[in-house]
This record gives structure tokens, C-alpha cells and sequence, in this order.
């Protein structure tokens, strides 16, 4: 590229500026490549750069003058959309539809009431009957004792047995109970937290 080219893509790259402006940077540039001479005119535009380079600072430069200036008027912001209307929608519809969430709201918490009293009742009926398993063992196993050492040897053993037997039952449930709350209490915790959840993530996709 030689010195016309260069100065010919310069002014067709400052067209978007005012004609003064473009026209004092024109000459600008024609003075400085007439300063260095043509044995220097290479060496220039390397130092220069591109052409869209030069037009780019020149821009640049224009407009940090018309700010500081005063010239340069900041465009109005874009117009915020008005949420009114919509805040009156949401609101009628939620009065619309409260008797219908009102409902579900209604029911998932009895269904939720009655599982946890479904699962309370089976944890207390559990701990009777262990407590019940093991308070009949140990007395049968005492009675079967005292039947042996009392002269009823055979009935003794065989109450005594019997004991064990409930003891055994006993041990059972409360390996059962231990089971139940590692295992299933959380489980049925999660399932309700689950539930829950479902709920009102469907409620807060409608509205």
C-alpha cells in the first residue's frame, strides 16, 4: 500500500463523521506524509497501521471531545416495561384460583397428616408388642426356673422354653425397630419432603 491508497481508505472510513472533522484529519495525515518525505512514505504506514486503525482513533478521539465537551448528548435509556398490568393479573388469578390450591394444599397435608399417623401408630404398636415380648419372656423364663427347682422339672423347662421363645420375638422387633428408623423413617421423610416439593413447584409453574 502506498501513501493515495492508504489516505483514499482513510476518508472513505472517516464518511460517518462531520465533514470538518474528516476534513482537518485528511489534512493532518496529507501534512504528515508530505513532512517525512516520499523516501519515508513506507515507513509511516507501518507506523500508522492500518488505515482502519488510524479512522478508529480518530472516532474514538472525536467522541472523548464531545463528551467532556458537552456536546455529546447520552441517548435515553430504554423505557422499562411497565409491570403493572401484569402484577393486576397474577393477583386475579391467584384469587381465582385460591378455592382450587386451597383444595390441594388441603389435601396433600391431610395425606401427609395421616402418613405420619399411620407411622407413629405402627412405631407405638411395635414398641408395645416388644416391650410386651420381652416383659412375658423374662417372666415365663423366671416361672420356668422356679418350676425346675421347685420340683416340676418338666413343666418348668418347657414355660422356661416358651420364655426364651418370647425373648427371641422380642430381640426381633427391637432389631426391627432399629431397621425401621436407619432405614424406612428416612425414607418416608424423603418421600414427604418429595411431595412437597412436587407440589409447589406445579403451583408456582401455573401461576
Amino acid at each position: 500500500m502506498n501513501r493515495i491508497g492508504f489516505l483514499r481508505q482513510l476518508e472513505e472510513l472517516l464518511r460517518d463523521i462531520p465533514d470538518n472533522e474528516r476534513r482537518e484529519a485528511m489534512e493532518y495525515y496529507r501534512n504528515y506524509f508530505d513532512d517525512a518525505g516520499p523516501e519515508n512514505e513506507q515507513k509511516i504506514i507501518e507506523e500508522l497501521g492500518s488505515p482502519a486503525k488510524v479512522a478508529e482513533s480518530i472516532k474514538k478521539d472525536l467522541f472523548k471531545d464531545a463528551y467532556q465537551s458537552g456536546d455529546f448528548v447520552k441517548p435515553d435509556p430504554a423505557p422499562q416495561p411497565d409491570k403493572t398490568s401484569r402484577n393486576v393479573i397474577i393477583a386475579v388469578l391467584l384469587v381465582i384460583t385460591f378455592p382450587f390450591w386451597f383444595a390441594v394444599l388441603a389435601t396433600a397435608f391431610g395425606l401427609m397428616m395421616g402418613l405420619i399417623g399411620v407411622l407413629i401408630g405402627f412405631s407405638v404398636c411395635i414398641i408395645a408388642l416388644v416391650g410386651v415380648f420381652f416383659v412375658a419372656g423374662v417372666v415365663l423364663a423366671v416361672t420356668g426356673m422356679f418350676k425346675v427347682f421347685t420340683g416340676f422339672p418338666a413343666v418348668g423347662l418347657v414355660v422356661c422354653g416358651v420364655g426364651m421363645l418370647f425373648l427371641a420375638f422380642g430381640t426381633l422387633g427391637l432389631l426391627a425397630m432399629v431397621w425401621a428408623v436407619g432405614k424406612v423413617l428416612p425414607w418416608a421423610v424423603r418421600g414427604i419432603v418429595s411431595l412437597c416439593r412436587r407440589i409447589f413447584q406445579r403451583k408456582g409453574a401455573a401461576i
